[in-house]
């Protein structure tokens, strides 16, 4: 694993709080699993391309309105100084 992975899986893991409904525990379910592809990955190039699933899971959820706007500002600032 590439040391840093783990750190930053944990951070992504508490990121976002998803709503205790059968929706929020459906997406919940599904941003767990994309942290587990980014805690697995064993290069720079599958972190990059689980890095990039976990982005863009997190703007379809912006997209369709599914977290609130305090999340979608701390995902637009983490953009931003990734960028």
């Amino acid at each position: 694993m590439i040391p840093p992975t783990d750190d930053y899986a944990q951070r992504l893991s508490a990121a976002i709080p998803f709503p205790k409904t059968i929706l929020g525990n459906r997406q919940h379910g599904a941003w767990q699993r994309l942290i587990s592809v980014i805690k697995s990955s064993e290069t720079l190039s599958e972190f990059d391309k689980a890095a990039a699933y976990v982005e863009g899971y997190a703007h379809a959820l912006i997209d369709s309105d599914q977290i609130d706007d305090s999340i979608k500002r701390d995902v637009l600032i983490i953009e931003t100084v990734d960028a």
